[in-house]
């Protein structure tokens, strides 16, 4: 029987060590590799070790089981390690422990009081009949075999990744069996060693069964499971541990100090110590997890802070289609957004065609908002590679404006700044400045940006609204007004002048002479005539006046807050002149005169009613002759 095991033994072994080398060389996962890799040395020192008490039971020809060769004990202690190493290899999802040092000194405290319990038990009542040695080897390898599957019911129950469950599962009943097998060795009589011999058998089925498993895991057949995230009961085993030796203390106590009981209170002493110090580990773990999770709290608070200026800022721009109201509420978003870092100051810079040579500081808010309020930069100090890369969106940010390229802008401080470009497409609005005295985190930028998404999008918005009104009211040839204008300032000149008893006038002129210009050098030499009309009649009324053009030759210039018919007269006498004047256009010298309806409103009249005399009046005039005006009701012609 002892021979067949002899032979049988290294036979396992070695099948066990291939199948882990093979799932070490296919696996692509690190963790899974240095697992198995471990594994491997550790089933090929044990092939090495039963190997070897084959070789000296053939040449001492002593059959006693176990081998009595230290080499055997001291290879059986390596397995031990090497698996014990490899297990703290495997990854987990789901720790156990805050640290890896609550976890090393969890299993040092099983298994000193597995120890201890193997030394009170089965170690003493065997030392004067065997030596010092073996029952030394018998308690550290017998305790390590419970601190390895302390491990690895640790590992299953914390949900390991890369290794599989099955695997690991497996590994734990091989390293019960093991333990049976240790205390087998020392407690059954020779005759009975066979028992012991076929729970290592059992042993070795199981670490092939899990060799395989790790295989086909490696291959991708058989993936490791979800990590389990619920209580794990196996925390509470170092607590047991340390109960068991302090009863364990108590009553070997009542027996005495003798040599039996002392290593019990030496392992007590040391178990108290291990104890300790990973209260100690654990209450620095857990004021750092609470510094971390108040600073997550604070980040959250300010995170949250964060979005609610952006949605008030959104709600704001949705009510507005005034650009200077989105600038004002964009650079006071963005102050709000800084707040409280030091210096902090946010600034909105644009281009505008009322003085395109200028960068103009529009809004600003913040630390210092007023000494720059109004601030303007001549339009050449800016360089033009940091215009393309603005124009190209770019967040530009440095330690100084000056770091930029940007000169003169003293007055906006000597201090690390971001320039958002405020565009959309094609449109550039203009710049979001922020500036502090420090650089702002990360996510405070993440919301400048998307802060400066919001605006542009609003500046577009107002923009192409203000766009369409003006394509909706203006002669797109002229640029002047369209009756849709003229009717909406019209009436509103009438309602005004009703509370004020003022009158409005209105004149409505036709050019002579058009026609035939526009049928003789055709409708580009037209339109050009009557663009230059238009710059003539822009020259001859007030600011407030409105100048339209009906469609085709006919214009209109709606004149308030008149007393007279003088007020009127004056303007039509600036419009005849001005267009009796001759004008070329392609080489063609070309004069189109008016003839000019003059109405004023009376109590009553609505914007139809003073057309309609303006119209009625103007065909007075053009029959008196081209050139004329004539004042509705007034009787006469004047040249």
């Amino acid at each position: 029987m002892i021979i067949a095991f002899r032979l049988l033994a290294p036979v396992l072994s070695a099948v066990a060590a291939v199948l882990c080398w093979r799932a070490a060389r296919r696996s692509r996962l690190r963790g899974a590799r240095r697992y198995s890799t471990i594994t491997a040395l550790a089933w090929t020192v044990m092939t090495a070790a039963t190997g070897w008490a084959l070789a000296y039971m053939l040449i001492s020809g002593d059959r006693v089981y176990p081998s009595p060769s230290p080499a055997v004990w001291v290879g059986d202690v390596t397995v031990m390690l090497l698996v014990l190493a490899g297990l703290l290899a495997v990854p987990i999802r789901a720790r156990w422990s805050a640290s890896n040092a609550r976890l090393v000194l969890d299993m040092a405290v099983v298994q000193v009081a597995g120890m201890l319990f193997i030394w009170y038990f089965l170690i003493y009542p065997h030392l004067m009949g065997h030596g010092g040695f073996v029952p030394a080897i018998v308690m550290i390898k017998t305790g390590g075999l419970l601190v390895v599957l302390f491990a690895i019911a640790r590992l299953v129950l914390g949900g390991p990744v890369e290794v599989s469950r099955r695997t690991l599962v497996l590994s734990g009943l091989a390293a019960f069996c093991s333990m049976l097998v240790s205390i087998g060795q020392r407690v059954l009589a020779g005759d009975e060693q066979h028992w012991t011999q076929a729970v290592w058998l059992v042993f070795a089925a199981l670490i092939i069964a899990a060799g395989r498993t790790q295989l086909r895991a490696a291959a991708g057949e058989d993936p490791a499971e979800e990590a389990v995230t619920e209580q794990r009961p196996s925390s509470l085993v170092p607590y047991l541990a340390v109960g068991a030796a302090c009863a364990l203390l108590l009553g070997a106590l009542l027996h005495g100090l003798t040599a039996r009981s002392w290593p019990v209170v030496a392992g007590s002493i040391l178990l108290t110590g291990l104890v300790v110090t990973r209260q100690v580990i654990a209450l620095r773990d857990n004021s750092r997890l609470l510094v971390r999770v108040d600073a997550s709290l604070g980040a959250l608070r300010q995170a949250m802070a964060r979005e609610h200026i952006l949605n008030e800022l959104g709600t704001g721009l949705l009510t507005t289609t005034d650009a200077a109201e989105v600038q004002r509420l964009a650079a006071t978003a963005a102050a709000a957004l800084v707040e409280g870092y030091p210096g902090a100051r946010t600034v909105i810079v644009s281009v505008t065609p009322e003085d395109p040579d200028n960068w103009s500081v529009l809004q600003a808010a913040g630390s210092g908002a007023e000494t720059v309020a109004g601030f303007r930069l001549p339009g050449e100090a800016v360089p033009a590679s940091l215009l393309v890369r603005l124009a190209g969106g770019e967040v530009i940010a440095g330690s100084t404006l000056a770091a930029l390229g940007l000169s003169g802008m003293d007055a906006l401080g000597n201090r690390p700044v971001m320039l958002l470009p405020l565009l959309n497409g094609s449109r550039f609005f203009g710049l979001l400045v922020v500036g502090a005295e420090h650089t702002l985190p990360e996510d405070v930028v993440t919301a400048l940006r998307t802060l400066r998404t919001q605006v542009s999008l609003a500046l577009d918005s107002v923009a192409l609204t203000a766009e369409l009104t003006r394509r909706a009211m203006h002669d797109m040839l002229t640029g002047l007004g369209n009756r849709a204008l003229l009717w909406d300032r019209l009436t509103g000149s009438l309602a005004r002048a009703r509370r004020t008893d003022r009158r409005v006038g209105v004149l409505l002129l036709d050019l002579n002479g058009f026609k035939p210009v526009n049928d003789t050098y055709g409708h580009d030499v037209g339109d050009a005539v009557l663009r230059i009309v238009a710059d003539r009649l822009r020259t001859c009324v007030r600011t407030e006046d409105t100048v339209a053009r009906l469609g085709g030759d006919e214009f209109v210039i709606l004149a308030e807050d008149l007393n007279e018919p003088a007020g009127a007269r004056v303007i039509a006498e600036r419009v005849v002149q001005a267009l009796n004047e001759q004008m070329v256009v392609d080489g063609h010298v070309l004069c189109t005169p008016a003839s000019i309806g003059i109405a004023l409103s009376g109590p009553g009249q609505g914007a139809d009613d003073v057309l309609r005399d303006a119209d009625a009046a103007m065909y007075v005039a053009k029959r008196a002759g081209s050139g004329r005006y004539h004042v509705h009701d007034l009787g006469a012609a004047t040249a």
